[in-house]
């Protein structure tokens, strides 16, 4: 079967917005990332601690978690690669960060994993009670 080329790829898109002095489009210059916070150090201390990539895949949860205010969120590929972490130490640093209690995750088959901030080390309240509970194999909701 033969494949026709994308026709589109060829034209060069411009990001454009309206300037208030002279009322004409002007280009407008691509936005950099950044963190949206507050990030809780005590967070990211008990991510920091984990093995491997778990840090930066923690700091690509706290970046999807504030482009998507606080709602659960999917893990994307872009996160990933803007971090340099792959696929493999992704799904690690999940079950890591899932076990000590950071983060919540919802896994089905052939979809990305869906991911929650846990609530009480999200925001710094109870964190030492928190790890006393997980110790014991108990959990505890905070209230936000």
């Amino acid at each position: 079967m033969a494949t026709t080329p994308d026709l589109d790829r060829d034209v060069p898109v411009k990001r454009l917005q309206l300037d208030g002095v002279t009322g004409k489009l002007v280009e407008s210059p691509k936005a950099a990332l950044f963190l949206r916070g507050p990030i809780p150090l005590d967070w990211l201390g008990s991510a920091a601690s984990l093995p491997g990539k778990t840090l930066h895949v923690g700091i690509a949860l706290w970046w999807l978690h504030g482009m998507a205010k606080g709602k659960p969120f999917k893990l994307t590929q872009k996160a990933l690669q803007t971090l340099n972490v792959e696929r493999d130490a992704a799904s690690a640093a999940l079950v890591r960060l899932e076990q000590a209690g950071l983060i919540r995750v919802e896994r089905q088959s052939g979809q990305r994993p869906t991911v929650s901030m846990v609530a009480g080390a999200a925001n710094g309240r109870a964190s030492s009670l928190e790890r006393a509970f997980r110790d014991l194999n108990l959990t505890v909701e905070c209230p936000t």
